[in-house]
């Protein structure tokens, strides 16, 4: 014969340790929290932003890899339909953004870039590359009052850009040299960003 159901919550208590029970309380508020549209669009993006991406522990100025002149050759769009390249930015400290409207990590992060691009957008050249439609980025940058700019991907992203994840961010200085690579969402002003960001701009 099957136990009932309070059978089987007492049994449940009874033989569970209580950092057990209160994970498993943990992972079904997870849960019901995303499924829940209104906390989707605020409480969510805040628990990732503070508990599940943590900002980054260690960044370094050494470069990486360099960008290619297939990488340069690599065709973006604006908002606007205007044809671009990568190559059309050369010769500028690059913050570069790999993300999508329907990715809650890319979402995470997002208010953290506005403000480092409402600081350093006049300096930094900010090409926040989605893989989305333009229709479905106006309208996300409209609800969010992001005023970064944004580029749609319409091939594969290339080589040295090339990740299995989104969003991640490469940080790129005036040479073409990738000074930072990171994948998965993160603080991005933060204090040793600027940093890094001072620094490859009074480069020559």
């Amino acid at each position: 014969m099957k136990p009932t159901i309070k059978e089987r919550i007492k049994n449940y208590f009874k033989t569970k340790k209580w950092w057990s029970i209160a994970l498993d309380f943990l992972f079904y508020l997870l849960i019901l929290l995303f499924l829940i549209p209104s906390t989707r669009r605020t409480v969510w993006p805040v628990l990732m932003r503070t508990v599940l991406h943590p900002p980054l522990k260690k960044v370094s100025t050494v470069p990486e890899k360099t960008l290619g002149e297939r990488d340069l050759q690599w065709p973006l769009t604006t908002l606007e339909g205007r044809k671009v390249t990568l190559g059309d930015y050369k010769g500028r400290v690059l913050f570069v953004n790999l993300w999508a409207t329907w990715c809650p990590p890319c979402r995470a992060e997002m208010p953290g870039i506005e403000k480092l691009f409402r600081e350093y957008g006049d300096r930094v050249t900010f090409l926040m590359i989605a893989g989305d439609t333009p229709q479905k980025v106006k309208e996300y940058l409209k609800d969010h009052k992001y005023t970064f700019p944004v580029l749609i991907q319409t091939v594969a992203t290339p080589p040295s850009l090339k990740t299995r994840s989104i969003p991640t961010t490469f940080i790129i200085d005036k040479q073409g040299n990738i000074v930072l690579e990171h994948k998965g969402a993160s603080k991005w002003n933060a204090r040793k960003i600027r940093r890094i960001l001072d620094e490859l701009l009074e480069e020559r």
